[in-house]
């Protein structure tokens, strides 16, 4: 039966330490006994006979026979019964093998264990757990405690208590503190006598109990780091495996469908390994939510420490997988975990998925986050410079800096208890390897309240997150004498901040594009222009590497520049670029204005030169005129076969009578039609197969190839690709999967479409699955 464990001969966790690092308390055992006032213990040294000041050894022995980790009423308890791993019979994702359930909990809570004697056990024995982690057990680092019913350790507050006796059973409730480390703890069992001097003696002849316990982090626990006080946060940000990451930009927002999968079992073995692994640090301070999730932000990307996943932004992914393949999390997980080599490729996105996975598995709550318009400052400046010539031609080639149509990071959830009071909460965390921090490619955790109040100096990279979300930018302009004029954009940076709302619809279907999306900007920034606003920012610039940038003044205009967005624009249309000028003098004005139209990457670098063109107009006083620019779809088509549809408009324009400049940029991003995804039933049994099926048209007027379509479902799907060659122009494709509801709830399907001449495609359904 899963989760009863019987007794093991002589049980050592090979990786346990020699005993001697372990004296705490006066204990004998059948062979081997410990001194409290000794650095050095004697196991091997021949037990003495009592005298008549010792309290004598029960002559009944009592042994062990098994113990039953109630798993299922435990894992209800903890809020762990959706784990994978708590499921007796599951399948390793690693070697295919049949596992035995496990035992996952959360600390800071009690969980029962049922022990069965030999025999009946007379009233004053008492049992005995020793629990330990890591490679070397020390009480002194708390992760070596030793515990007897009705007492508590001093030193760590763990605690085992009694709490039922009837024949062979014992029941008791062990006691995990809701500061020790997070992961795979090591717990022996025996039955023990103790002597009215406090020796302890065990009442089995050389055997003992062990058996290993999952320890998670635990939102429910209010002297947790990650407590939270709200039911529907942890059922959102603990506890669901699906959700949506937002894509596109912040004209045309995409919630984009992801499988987190946590509760998979590869997800908590790779987070685990991470931990244990990779992350080096010290067993003491495993149960800081604080510097996990930082290590864990260096080590989702491969940048250091043969990390998860390997970043790439060229568009070139022939000997890996495109970023914009993945739909989840776990078929990125299995691949590492299998090699434990960095899986190819993942772009922000999908760092934030793998981040978000790793830390749910551990018990941190965590959400996947999007910034659009996100500004990439590499200086330290905390603003955006763009470089423009004398020719009004933008040099992006002198531009280190940028903005990217968006980004994506994690928010965690917890106190901060190496700073003042006041900042703890949700705190970013960033995996996508941007730029160092101490030496290290990772980012946070930052306060969201420092970032919003400009108080850059509160650690981790609060400097770096406030320039995403608040950074102004500056158009640095030469002109034909040779001098550089400079002008602000302001509110142009950190826009429509998005994440999935709690307790949201898991129909995600019933709108693709919008349906369960929160804004939380007003978390990271003031309302744009406000007092307040601008204050952070000119705190902030007191403490970067360029605070006189704001000392001078925009000069005075008088014809205004009104660019109209381009937007809702479908991959295979044509469209048009307008800009209306104005001139509010009573003079005649000359204005010239370029307009280039380049595709980019979507971290806003520029990837091709796509067209431009410059208009000349002659303003009459109080007149206004509108520029266009036509695009058609041979303008563009060819060079969109790397999937990110992201354009960027460059406007440069200049009043010859009054010196006067404009500067803008602006980025769009074509839209795609979505696959139709669509079950056989709305809603099964668990235990009951149902099938579902996408279908897609072709959009565009020529052929595309290399077609095919994955599928997958947290919990109840792995991910299954099916191929579908060639289609031709106008027709429709269609795939099918059956899938077996294997947990009850809502099963989430996840379908992808890709293509060599398209991607970045997807489209999801959902079925409720009821218990029989």
């Amino acid at each position: 039966m899963g989760g009863v464990y019987s007794t093991l001969s002589s049980y050592f966790d090979p990786a346990d330490p020699p005993r001697a690092h372990r004296a705490e308390s006066s204990v004998s055992l059948p062979g081997r006994r410990i001194n409290t006032g000794g650095e050095t213990c004697n196991f091997h040294e021949p037990v003495k006979p009592p005298s008549a000041d010792t309290p004598k050894k029960p002559k009944k022995a009592v042994e062990i026979e098994s113990v039953d980790l109630c798993i299922g009423e435990n894992s209800r308890d903890h809020h762990t019964d959706d784990y994978e791993v708590c499921q007796d019979g599951y399948i390793d994702d690693l070697t295919k093998e049949v596992k035995k359930a496990q035992l996952v909990i959360r600390r800071g809570q009690t969980f029962k264990v049922k022990i069965t004697l030999n025999d009946k056990c007379s009233e004053d024995t008492q049992f005995r757990v020793i629990s330990t982690i890591g490679k070397i057990p020390l009480a002194s680092k708390g992760n070596y405690n030793e515990i007897i019913t009705g007492r508590k350790s001093k030193e760590t507050n763990w605690s085992v208590k009694l709490d039922s006796k009837e024949g062979k059973t014992v029941e008791l409730l062990i006691y995990s503190p809701p500061k020790c480390a997070v992961g795979k703890w090591n717990l022996k069992f025996d039955a023990v006598y103790v002597g009215d001097d406090g020796e302890v003696i065990s009442l089995s002849t050389d055997k003992t109990v062990a058996i290993q316990a999952y320890i998670l982090f635990n939102a429910w626990c209010k002297e947790d780091a990650v407590y939270m006080k709200d039911e529907t946060w942890r059922k959102e940000y603990v506890l669901n495996d699906t959700g949506k990451i937002y894509t596109g930009n912040y004209k045309q927002i995409y919630g984009r469908p992801w499988n987190f999968g946590q509760f998979e079992s590869i997800s908590l073995e790779t987070a685990l390994y991470v931990l244990n692994e990779l992350t080096k640090i010290p067993i003491t301070f495993r149960g800081s939510p604080t510097l996990i999730s930082r290590k864990m932000s260096a080590l989702v990307n491969s940048s250091d420490d043969n990390g998860i996943l390997t970043g790439r932004w060229d568009g070139e992914y022939s000997d890996g997988v495109s970023p914009t393949k993945w739909t989840g999390s776990v078929a990125i997980l299995q691949k590492y975990m299998e090699t434990k080599q960095p899986v190819e490729y993942g772009q922000c996105w999908v760092f934030s998925g793998v981040m978000t996975t790793v830390c749910r598995a551990l018990g941190i709550p965590t959400r996947s986050v999007t910034n659009f318009a996100s500004a990439h400052d590499t200086d330290g400046s905390l603003t955006i410079d763009m470089h423009w010539d004398e020719n009004e031609e933008h040099m992006p080639e002198l531009d280190t800096d940028s903005v990217w149509n968006f980004h994506v990071w994690n928010e965690c959830w917890m106190t901060r208890p190496d700073l003042q009071e006041g900042y703890g909460g949700w705190q970013a965390v960033d995996a996508t390897p941007q730029e160092t921090s101490d030496g290290i490619y990772c980012a946070g955790p930052a306060s969201l309240v420092a970032i919003k109040n400009g108080n850059v100096g509160v650690t981790f990279d609060t400097p770096f997150i406030f320039a995403e979300v608040n950074a102004d930018k500056v158009h640095w302009v030469k002109q034909k004498d040779g001098s550089i004029e400079k002008l602000f954009e302001r509110s142009v940076v950190g826009k429509k901040i998005s994440t999935k709302r709690a307790g949201s619809s898991r129909d995600f279907s019933v709108d693709m594009w919008n349906p369960d999306r929160e804004d939380i900007t007003d978390q990271y920034k003031y309302s744009e222009g406000t007092s307040e606003e601008r204050a952070a920012v000119w705190r902030a610039n007191e403490m970067s590497t360029k605070p006189t940038v704001y000392t001078e003044g925009d000069s005075q205009k008088d014809v205004t520049f009104r660019v109209e967005e381009v937007d809702n624009v479908f991959l295979g249309s044509s469209f048009e670029i307008r800009v209306v000028i104005k001139n509010t003098s009573d003079e005649k004005r000359s204005v010239g204005l370029t307009v280039t139209l380049c595709s980019v990457y979507y971290t806003g670098i520029n990837k091709t030169k796509l067209k431009r063109e410059r208009f000349a107009k002659e303003l009459k006083p109080k007149s206004e005129e509108v520029v266009i620019m036509k695009v058609e779809v041979d303008d563009y088509l060819a060079d969109m076969k790397d999937h990110t549809y992201a354009m960027k408009i460059n406007y440069l324009g200049s009043v010859r009578e009054t010196k006067q400049i404009f500067a803008s940029q602006d980025d769009f991003r074509l839209r795609t039609l979505v696959p139709d995804v669509i079950p056989s039933k709305k809603s099964v049994a668990v235990g009951e197969s149902f099938k579902v099926k996408a279908s897609f048209k072709n959009p565009l007027d020529i052929s595309i190839q290399n077609c095919e379509f994955t599928f997958e479902a947290a919990g109840n799907l792995k991910p299954v690709t099916i191929s579908k060659g060639t289609i031709g122009a106008g027709e429709v494709v269609e795939a099918e999967v059956e899938v077996t509801a294997k947990r009850a709830g809502y099963c989430v399907v996840i379908s992808s479409f890709e293509c060599k001449e398209m991607g970045d495609i997807q489209g999801q359904c959902t079925v409720e699955v009821k218990r029989k």
